[in-house]
């Protein structure tokens, strides 16, 4: 018997142990299952803060707890490719799940018995976790077989097997079962009333009218306020909960773009000018462009003219040409290339090309086709000429509408032009009508029944090492200047750079100007050790062909923002808070004489506005705005009354109930039904939200920023 059992005992051991039966085994090979959303039993080893990637409920989550977690996902996966930040990433979910959703498991003391895991694995409808692992390769079916064939092999002989076992399906199979138990029991705890279904109801059609008088906020101007950092601090103060901040940085950074040079493109070249002889003399083309790593795959299908992505040059060449013809030197977007006939054979539809003008249909556009004609013919005008105006995208080629055959193939040339082409010879002019106007046709090539199958050795032009080693020995440059003296700018211009700044970068979505992914920076960033004027490394981004600089010039911790960072929305708040007590005194001292909306709109030279309908579920008021506060109050008022002066968004108003309104037909009210709809709602959202819950009561601080 494996050495470890005792240290960590699954049910079926403890089965096993009492009945005398060996009930299971997972080979090696079973562990390249494709099995997903498993938990690990993690455990917790607490250290020092050196090797503390976060923090769970109170507890450190160790750097060593974490890794674990990934190798043996690894095992899991093995034979497979994977991520290893996926891994990271799975690894830290299963530690979660382990000290926040498990533990509220164990203290509702939900779990799954013995006979329940015999159940699922040996039941008559096994678990779907066993049968994906238990499925017979061969005929693509659950084999019970199979998974009883494994009933007294090796599980209790290796130790590493039935780690495996415990880890990837017993495990999985109980947080499974015990995570449905638990949520079935919050579902069962959700219900509706018909006082809650009427409630809910009534957030549509409870509505009401209203007449509102306002004075708006831009009728004051702002200069008529004065005050200093002490009155905006104080505002601050007292309204905190309205300027949380997530943790952000700022930085200036330099980027250094790695661009091919001259002599970059020369190599290239050469590189793949000295193959042509060798291209040529190749037995078999597809292991030669294959072996020299081409661009273009080969494919080893014949293609028509007209059908490959080729410049027209190069299919000129492949369909002119011998099998075993190579074409010269090729420069298309970046790339060099070399291009073999590998193959040719005849096809037996026939393809044509051809060019056109195109007139629109009208009354007279038959004869300004022949007159166009006649006068191309004639050489008053050339076909180019003529065709540049063409409103099918054609202008710019001359009117070519490339290579054409009878059936599919260059779908956007009409079916009746394609049969005048394919019925004419190569040279020929004539006029047609389609359903996009008249053609004036010419016949420029064709027919070609040819059938080419081709290889291509392309190469990209890149930055070659010596290129990328400058650009990092500048970046180098820059850091090193950079970490004695305070002055950034003034190190990254004199070396002919220029420096961008960025603000307000999160962890959880980086986003930097000129640099498609900053995962690296942010990680940079938020590390415990980075201050305010440290310079980073010289980064180089995986993939992008850059190196990075930066210095970290502001740091923002998650809470409340200080005045510095939002002084311009708490200078725009506070005068905004200033202007509306200002308003309210003005409408209350003329409340005091005004008891209609007409008597105080005529106080306060202002109009009164009429509020059609206001319903609970919008913020929008008619003619006023979106106004949630003035649409609440609305609500809130009996038919007659008035509101006390109210500080909107964009002014303040005082309003009058009109009572409540009838829009459109009545809507029947079945308060057991709704109830019914409600709760199958809330039910559908349940899980989650209770996870979610869970998770944020139990304080995640992630810190693996720090380590990867």
């Amino acid at each position: 018997m494996a050495k470890n059992k005792n240290d960590e005992t699954g049910v079926i051991l403890k089965i096993q142990k009492q009945t005398g039966c060996l009930l299971f085994v997972i080979g090696a090979a079973m562990l390249a299952f494709v099995l997903t959303d498993f938990f690990k039993s993690g455990t917790s080893a607490f250290g020092g803060s050196k090797n503390v990637v976060g923090e769970i409920a109170g507890e450190r989550v160790q750097y060593e707890e974490l890794t674990k977690g990934v190798e043996e996902l690894k095992v899991m996966y093995q034979g497979s490719d994977f991520d290893e930040a996926s891994l990271r990433e799975q690894a830290w979910n299963q530690i979660i799940q382990e000290r926040v959703i498990k533990r509220e498991h164990e203290l509702l003391g939900i779990k799954m018995g013995s006979a329940e895991l015999v159940d699922a694995l040996f039941g008559e409808t096994p678990d779907p976790m066993v049968i994906r692992n238990f499925t017979n390769p061969d005929t693509k079916q659950f084999d019970p077989n199979m998974l009883r064939q494994f009933i007294e092999i090796d599980m209790l002989e290796d130790d590493q097997k039935y780690k495996n076992y415990l880890n990837f399906l017993e495990k999985p199979l109980q947080e499974f079962r015990e995570g449905s138990k638990y949520e079935n029991m919050i579902r069962a705890g959700i219900y509706y009333t018909k006082i809650d279904a009427e409630y809910e109801f009534n957030l549509e059609a409870f509505k009401m009218s209203a007449k509102a008088v306002g004075l708006p906020y831009v009728s004051v101007s702002d200069s008529s306020f004065t005050y200093d950092d002490g009155d905006l601090k104080d505002y601050l103060n007292e309204n905190a909960d309205e300027y949380k901040q997530l943790a952000t940085r700022d930085i200036d950074f330099v980027v250094l773009n790695v661009f091919a040079t001259a002599a970059d493109t020369a190599e290239a070249r050469s590189k793949v000018e000295k193959e042509k002889e060798t291209f040529k003399t190749a037995k078999v083309d597809s292991s030669f462009v294959s072996k020299k790593r081409t661009q273009r795959a080969f494919t080893g299908t014949y293609v028509r003219r007209g059908m490959s992505d080729l410049p027209s040059g190069v299919e000129d060449f492949l369909f002119s040409a011998d099998s075993g013809a190579v074409s010269d030197l090729v420069y298309q977007n970046g790339s060099f290339g070399l291009y073999k006939v590998s193959d040719v054979k005849e096809d037996s539809v026939s393809v044509m090309r051809a060019r056109h003008v195109l007139v629109s249909l009208g009354d007279d556009d038959e004869s300004t086709a022949r007159q166009t004609l006649a006068d191309i013919r004639s050489g008053k005008i050339t076909f180019e000429e003529a065709a540049k105006d063409n409103f099918d995208q054609t202008g710019p080629k001359g009117g070519d509408l490339g290579w054409v055959q009878k059936d599919g193939f260059n779908m956007q040339v009409p079916q009746e032009v394609k049969d005048k082409i394919l019925s004419s010879s190569a040279g020929s002019y004539s006029v047609v009508k389609s359903s996009k106007g008249w053609h004036v046709l010419n016949v420029t090539d064709g027919p070609s029944r040819k059938l080419v199958k081709f290889a291509a050795l392309e190469r990209r032009v890149t930055p070659g090492t010596n290129t990328d080693r400058e650009v990092e020995r500048l970046a180098g440059e820059i850091q090193f200047q950079a970490q004695d003296n305070e002055d950034f700018l003034t190190v990254v211009e004199t070396l002919g750079q220029n420096v961008r700044e960025a603000t307000k970068i999160s962890l959880s979505n980086p986003s930097i100007p000129g640099v498609p992914d900053a995962t690296d920076v942010a990680r940079w960033l938020f590390n415990d050790k980075t201050r305010v004027g440290d310079i980073s490394d010289v980064m180089n981004l995986q993939g992008q062909d850059r190196y990075i600089v930066a210095k970290c010039t502001g740091i923002r911790e998650e809470g409340t923002s200080s005045l510095e960072d939002v002084r311009d929305q708490v200078v725009l708040d506070y005068v905004r808070e200033q202007k509306a007590q200002q308003l309210a005194d003005q409408m209350n001292e003329a409340l005091k004489s005004a008891s209609t909306p007409d008597e105080l709109a005529k106080a306060l030279n202002s109009i009164v506005t009429l509020v059609p309908v206001v319903n609970m579920l919008s913020a929008q008021v008619s003619g006023i705005g979106a106004e949630p506060e003035v649409a609440g109050t609305i609500i809130g008022l009996k038919e007659g009354e008035r509101s006390n002066p109210i500080k909107g968004v964009g002014g303040v108003y005082v309003v009058w109930s009109e009572g409540q309104v009838q829009t459109g037909d009545p809507i029947e009210f079945a308060p057991e039904s709704f109830a019914t709809q409600l709760r199958e709602g809330l039910i559908q959202s349940a899980g989650d939200g209770v996870k979610n819950a869970l998770q944020e009561k139990a304080n995640i601080v992630d810190k693996r920023y720090n380590f990867f």
